[in-house]
């Protein structure tokens, strides 16, 4: 009798194993304060979701950050069948320090903090009903159809992002294209007319083709982008800075005007739509305005009194460059202060920051992609300076 039972036993597991459990629906708000429903603006759209579990300290999650932004890329960037979502699990990730986490590994696609309800909706996935929940970072490739791809991972994270590539890639191939009956033939015309009224035709001689050198080169399209901002620093608008845009091979140099604002125009016909590098001749020496006020406040946001609010703070305390926030940074900047170091060794003094047309924030240390330079025509780049270790 026991052999049979564990026999039923085995069978109903295997059972449940092979059941397909549908997504939960959510309904939250990003950090650029969009609703998003999953359902109604993704599942029901024909589009693959790729759900990540995060919070901003976790180590393995910044560790990952990069690959997944580099897969986010490889399908598309959100414009085609696939868009990824990023739910903290942490009520003390708040819009600030998600949006810093966000900069920091340039992860263009929808994230949510507390405030937008994500833990309540991290909640959904992270309760074991679709599988055993490991930890973040957590995974879930969830079809058009709602069928959920729980947790693929890896030994490690060139794994993980392997797994994950070939599961958005099986969720893709699953979509089905249109019924035959639903598919619209254009008509064919089958009617001929009564043979009476065919007439031959009046001349079947054709004129010859004019002479070569009659015939007009046919000159391509060139349309122009126009880019106008302002830079500034804090509350101060930095007047006369050099600027230089290099992109398809070509130098644009200009500088802003005294009040800090500048405009330059690229001509873009279309073709060779590289990245554009976009430097200013403008910097700072390292240890200034930074003091041990700063030491204080960064401190104080590591041990939980008082976290930063703002991301221009998360970025400007991360001297190590490792997206985290930690005691190595006050060891670095600390040494910055007493004149151990002349300089970071892995962060730059200064950092240049800008909000792109979807109010994602995008660090200038990163190429301006074309589709951004085609999307900031005639719309505002303001480029804030933001100083590494003065976070107050």
């Amino acid at each position: 009798m026991k052999p049979i039972l564990v026999l039923l036993i085995f069978c109903i597991a295997i059972s449940n194993g092979f059941t397909q459990k549908k997504a939960r629906d959510f309904k939250v708000t990003s950090t650029d304060r969009k609703t998003i429903e999953l359902y109604k603006d993704y599942l029901n759209q024909g589009k693959v979701v790729l759900l990540k579990i995060f919070f901003v300290d976790c180590p393995p999650c910044n560790d990952i950050a990069p690959q997944v932004s580099a897969l986010y890329k490889k399908y598309g960037s959100g414009t085609k069948k696939v868009e990824f979502i990023e739910l903290s699990n942490k009520d003390w990730d708040s819009d600030p320090a998600v949006i810093g986490y966000k900069l920091q590994y340039d992860l263009p696609f929808p994230s949510v903090s507390k405030e937008g309800g994500s833990v309540q909706a991290a909640a959904l996935y992270s309760d074991n009903f679709y599988g055993p929940f490991f930890g973040t970072p957590t995974f879930a490739v969830i079809r058009p159809d709602g069928n959920v791809q729980y947790d693929p991972r890896g030994f490690n994270k060139n794994e993980t992002i392997a797994l994950l590539d070939t599961a958005l890639a099986q969720a893709l191939r699953s979509i089905p294209g249109p019924p035959a009956d639903t598919i619209i033939k254009p008509p064919i015309d089958t009617i001929k007319p009564p043979k009476d009224t065919i007439k031959p035709p009046q001349d079947t001689i054709k004129p010859p083709p004019p002479p070569k050198d009659t015939i007009k080169p046919v000159t391509p399209k060139v349309d122009t982008i126009k880019l106008v901002g302002k830079l500034s620093y804090q509350t101060t608008n930095l007047g006369l800075v050099k600027m230089k845009l290099t992109w398809n091979n070509t130098d644009y140099n200009f500088s802003t005007d005294i009040t800090g604002n500048f405009k330059v125009n690229l001509l873009d016909s279309g073709r060779h739509v590289e990245s554009a590098i976009l430097t200013l001749d403008y910097n700072q020496a390292y240890n200034n305005e930074v003091s041990a006020v700063d030491l204080l406040f960064i401190q104080k946001h590591i041990l939980g009194i008082q976290r930063f609010s703002d991301y221009k703070q998360l970025l400007a305390a991360d001297a190590n460059l490792d997206g985290d926030i930690s005691a190595v940074d006050l060891v670095e900047l600390k040494k910055l202060i007493l004149g151990i170091y002349e300089k970071l060794p892995k962060a730059p003094s200064i950092y240049f920051v800008w909000k792109s047309p979807n109010n994602f924030i995008r660090n200038l240390i990163d190429p301006i992609s074309y589709t951004d330079l085609k999307s900031l025509s005639g719309q505002r780049l303001d480029l804030e300076v933001v100083k590494v270790g003065n976070v107050n």
